[in-house]
């Protein structure tokens, strides 16, 4: 499956654009925070909450993102915005695959809590949302504007370059509202 090049098989040449129906998860107005502290594991309590105050139901198909506060420091203080950062717990994760969405993602340099729930199993929410569960997870969203503006559902598009072997790719999204 892996030659010297990259993946001979399942390259992001083999993902098609996405347009879909988008939903901003805004854990950060939910907690009352303008950042999410760095290795905060966002809850199934706190998504559903969020959802709840927003009134928004998610729906198979759908891209789910989050704005935890954290891309702001993109820029701003670099070192920090490194240093770790919050994100949706493994039981997040999970609950997510059963309601069938699409892709997820955040405004985090990767996709769960830095550092993890489980100090002995760094990067076990992205590990197991890319590898055992096949789901699309999207990082460094620019989400500030979505949640500036209280947008939760959009239209959602992403497309990126088509590169053989791939396992990632640098992408173009883009939130209609």
């Amino acid at each position: 499956m892996v030659e010297p090049w990259g993946l001979n098989r399942f390259g992001t040449e083999t993902v098609p654009p996405i347009v879909t129906r988008g939903v901003l998860i805004d854990i950060a107005a939910y907690k009352g925070v303008a950042r999410l502290a760095k290795g905060y594991a966002i809850t199934l309590a706190d998504v559903q909450g969020a959802l709840k105050k927003q009134g928004v139901a998610l729906r198979p198909g759908d891209a789910v993102l989050f704005h935890t506060g954290w891309g702001g420091l993109w820029g701003q203080d670099n070192a920090e915005f490194l240093s770790g950062e919050p994100g949706p717990s493994l039981e997040v994760v999970n609950w997510l695959y059963a309601q069938r969405i699409a892709l997820t993602g955040a405004d985090t340099w990767s996709y769960g809590p830095v550092p993890g729930e489980d100090p002995e199993r760094p990067f076990l929410v992205p590990q197991t949302m890319y590898v055992k569960m096949g789901l699309f997870g999207l990082e460094n969203l620019a989400t500030e504007e979505l949640a500036r503006r209280g947008v939760h559902e959009f239209l959602f598009t992403v497309t990126h370059a088509k590169t053989r072997g791939s396992t990632a790719a640098v992408i173009a999204p883009a939130a209609v509202f």
